[in-house]
């Protein structure tokens, strides 16, 4: 099996250890996406014009290499980010992975450094940065950046993103000192946390112990729900499977907890576009049915 068939079974392996977490089961209820809507609306101002993703490292890899019960068919993944735009600036969503910490997933591996680079020109230019989860090739862009004085302070990581990036990164490589800690803008909160107009912070521990959704509701009223590595490719949601078992007890997921998630997402479809991190042939589908914009908008206004 050559790496890049293999690259999903590293997009999160732990290099490290991990800890145990909690289930948050009971929030996942029919009454929650009108809470989700409603939270959209508590910070005035115009909504966001778009959603934008930038896809930086496509691979294939058997479908059983990513969902419990899979066939052998390739499907197409992917490492992306997300830029939620408004018209005057934007927030980030998840911030890609360096050379040098993806090379220590995948000796002799390389991301292209054209896509890394405006990636970070992303970062620095962004009124804000969050972060799905605490995982290298999401996380990586904030902690191992020429440019951390100036990202830092804009990136808002949870309580729980700080506590696994001190104790038990996935990547020896991210893992970040106790006394850094406080370059960055930490939050905490219980299961909502309205971050801008029509832009709302879901928590969604299972995946990680810091994972969390991303709603967007646009101008136009198009909703969008940035779902991280709740399972690895779209299919997961549609059939209500997760990540092989072996996988995701290497991972160090809660599987009750993903469960209740996968259950609530499928219910979802439908209503939300849903967007998967990983799931490149979903995320051009999306793309090309003007879901979300190929690509990032660094123009100001």
């Amino acid at each position: 099996m050559n790496r890049h068939r293999t690259l999903f079974l590293f997009l999160a392996a732990s290099l490290s250890g991990t800890a145990p977490m909690q289930a948050q089961t009971g929030v996942w209820t029919d009454s929650l996406l009108g809470k989700i809507r409603a939270a959209a609306t508590m910070i005035p101002g115009t909504p966001p014009g778009s959603v934008h993703a930038l896809r930086f490292v496509s691979h294939e890899a058997p479908q059983s290499e990513s969902i419990d019960g899979g066939s052998n068919e390739l499907i197409r993944g992917t490492l992306s980010v997300y830029q939620i735009r408004f018209t005057d600036g934007w927030i980030m969503v998840d911030a890609g992975i360096d050379q040098s910490t993806f090379a220590l997933r995948i000796p002799g591996a390389t991301i292209p450094q054209d896509k890394y680079e405006l990636i970070q020109r992303a970062l620095v230019g962004a009124r804000s940065i969050v972060l799905t989860h605490e995982h290298d090739d999401h996380v990586a862009g904030v902690i191992r950046t020429p440019a951390r004085d100036i990202i830092a302070p804009k990136t808002l990581l949870t309580r729980a993103q700080v506590q696994t990036l001190i104790e038990h990164p996935n990547n020896p490589a991210i893992r970040l000192a106790a006394s850094s800690s406080d370059k960055y803008c930490v939050i905490d909160y219980d299961l909502l946390y309205p971050l801008a107009p029509g832009v709302v912070l879901i928590k969604a521990p299972g995946h990680t112990p810091g994972s969390q959704m991303v709603y967007v509701r646009l101008a136009s009223g198009k909703e969008i729900l940035l779902i991280g590595d709740i399972t690895w490719a779209m299919a997961g949601i549609e059939l209500q499977r997760q990540k092989p078992e072996g996988v995701s007890k290497d991972l160090g997921e809660d599987r009750a907890a993903i469960q209740k998630e996968i259950e609530w997402l499928h219910n979802a479809t439908g209503k939300l576009n849903l967007v998967n991190s990983h799931d490149d042939d979903s995320i051009a589908a999306q793309i090309k049915q003007g879901v979300l914009e190929d690509g990032l908008d660094l123009q100001r206004p």
